[in-house]
């Protein structure tokens, strides 16, 4: 009886919100509006933008070197400066590999050893890197934070979907492509009402990877403790650039049974 009233309670809201509504406005804004708490979680925005994000995604296709990544459930979290953690549920186990400005550190080491191993990474090199490239290479302070759109071409794909999301394409324009020395891409993001992106798309010239984004939550500083180990844990220890090839073979592993526990 409690589900039937619920359920019936729940139509009534429905019916008096009206229909949904995709975002409003011009695809620059829509497309600046997206952009702005991530921008400010990677470069530091101004007093009072989000420092973080933490994302629960699903991969739900996968091409090229990426294939075996589909089903793949995981949790990012992002922090300026320089702190990216990523945590994947595999076989009821959880792996983690985490960069803290110019050092990486990843867990279970063992397991984790042998996924860098396949990555081709030299394990005994277990310092820091000496230089700390950023997660971007872009150097911007909070007022430059409102001009970055205008790097990127984007273009309109309408409203799609139910609920309507708003569709957009996007990549960096050729000439900040170069000048940043990036790899080509170009991505593709369906935009909620609240200017957050529900559903990823991402290509390069050997991969692409959909992403189901099922929780997104901006915050201020997270807690020191999620950018570094369990006290007692035996971690793996690689410098920051080893990054991007560890973090493609944990994507690269079975598929998990279960959520992460948050950072």
């Amino acid at each position: 009886m409690h589900r039937a009233a619920c359920k019936i309670l729940a139509g009534v809201l429905i019916l008096l919100a009206g229909p949904a509504r995709a975002a409003d406005g011009p695809i620059y804004d829509v497309f600046a509006k997206a952009l702005a708490p991530f921008a400010s979680a990677l470069f530091g925005g101004a007093d009072g933008q989000p420092a973080s994000f933490v994302a629960e995604c699903t991969v739900t296709t996968a091409t090229g070197r990426l294939a075996p990544a589909v089903g793949t459930r995981f949790r990012l979290a992002i922090q300026s400066p320089d702190r990216l953690r990523l945590d994947v549920v595999t076989n009821g186990n959880l792996l983690t590999a985490c960069r803290n400005g110019t050092a990486l550190w990843a867990t279970p080491a063992v397991p984790m050893r042998g996924l860098a191993d396949a990555a081709g990474l030299d394990t005994s090199k277990t310092a820091p890197d000496e230089v700390s490239l950023p997660l971007v290479p872009l150097a911007l302070n909070a007022q430059m934070l409102a001009f970055l759109p205008i790097v990127f071409d984007v273009k309109d794909l309408g409203v799609e979907g139910d609920p309507p999301r708003r569709a957009l394409e996007f990549g960096l324009l050729p000439e900040v492509r170069d000048a940043i020395k990036a790899q080509p891409f170009s991505a593709k993001a369906w935009i909620d009402p609240d200017y957050r992106p529900s559903r990823v798309v991402i290509a390069g010239d050997d991969y692409s990877l959909e992403l189901q984004v099922a929780k997104l939550d901006f915050a201020g500083q997270l807690a020191p403790t999620a950018w570094e180990p369990p006290e007692g844990t035996d971690a793996l220890r690689l410098p920051a650039s080893a990054l991007n090839d560890l973090f493609e073979k944990m994507l690269a592993t079975k598929q998990p049974a279960s959520t992460p526990s948050p950072p």
